[in-house]
């Protein structure tokens, strides 16, 4: 009796070992099973952050170089383009801060994945407004060009009218001129009843009168006409006398003495003038140059000896 119960206490004991034995393998194998799926678990975290790594390089990359394309096409996309790259750029380097982090719970992974995808998005965005603004600058400078091509025509219109305009107010210059003729001189000696003389003795000379044609002229404006008249004497000095009416006039933009002036009321039609200068001092036996002025303009010359 004794013997038997000494058996089934033995039987329990066994049981008992076999029991515990049973339970640690149970959590040994529930542990092991665990952890290799945690491994798993974090492989499959490791690997999704490098593809993100990956993806974020890609982009980058690729958006560095179709950036590049379009630099030193112009100053005004050029900063445009450095802005957008700097903005990119930002992106680029938060979502570099998430990925250093290593170990990422799926929400760090998916806020990861969308900060990948905002920046494909701007890149997108960034550059279909490069590729419009690019479009604009080339058809500015189109419109320019075509502007300046206007402008330089126009300016070519406008020289031709200039030009067309110096010729006619140099038409109209040359057909404003007066024009005298039958240039006659003598000297005149006043007799004592108050008539003229004629000679051309300088013993007897009292003054020279000049005679001459004026033509018709109707481009030039009627009205009061101050005609000059120049005598050059025998040496080549102009008679000049202030106190008989001697002065200075600016001929062809040269300034010039002469010797006396008349005026005369010009009707356009054709007419006979005379021009008297009385003597300062004797006339010098010679041959005289004889010019005649008006406008700023010589009219006639002629030349004639005193005896």
């Amino acid at each position: 009796m004794e013997q038997e119960s000494k058996r089934n206490s033995s039987k329990i004991y066994y049981i008992i070992i076999i029991i515990i034995l049973l339970t640690l393998n149970g959590i040994f194998v529930y542990n092991y099973f665990t952890t290799d799926k945690k491994l798993v678990h974090t492989e499959e975290k490791l690997f999704a952050t490098d593809s993100v790594k990956v993806e974020l390089e890609k982009v980058l990359v690729d958006t560095k170089n179709e950036l590049e394309s379009y630099k030193g096409k112009n100053a005004q996309l050029d900063a445009f383009l450095k802005e957008k790259n700097d903005s990119l750029q930002e992106y680029a380097e938060r979502i570099e801060v998430l990925l250093r982090q290593g170990r990422l719970t799926r929400d760090q992974l998916n806020k990861v994945l969308d900060e990948v995808d905002q920046l494909r998005y701007y890149k997108r965005k960034y550059l279909n407004q490069i590729d419009s603004l690019s479009m604009h600058i080339v058809y500015l400078n189109k419109e320019n060009t075509t502007l300046r091509g206007t402008i330089d025509k126009e300016k070519r219109k406008v020289e031709d009218l200039n030009m067309e305009n110096i010729k006619l107010n140099n038409k109209v210059a040359i057909g404003a001129k007066l024009n005298s003729t039958s240039i006659f001189v003598t000297g005149i000696k006043m007799r004592s009843n108050g008539k003229e003389r004629e000679t051309i003795r300088v013993s007897q000379m009292e003054k020279l009168k000049v005679s001459f044609h004026l033509q018709e002229n109707y481009v030039t404006d009627a009205g009061p006409k101050d005609i000059y008249m120049k005598v050059v004497g025998p040496e080549g000095n102009t008679l000049y006398n202030e106190l008989s009416g001697s002065g200075t006039i600016k001929v062809e933009g040269q300034e010039s003495l002469y010797t006396t002036k008349k005026t005369i009321d010009f009707t356009q039609d054709a007419q006979d003038v005379s021009i008297y200068w009385a003597k300062a001092a004797d006339f010098a036996k010679g041959i005289y140059k004889l010019e005649l002025f008006a406008d700023g303009l010589r009219i006639g010359s002629s030349d004639f000896e005193l005896k």
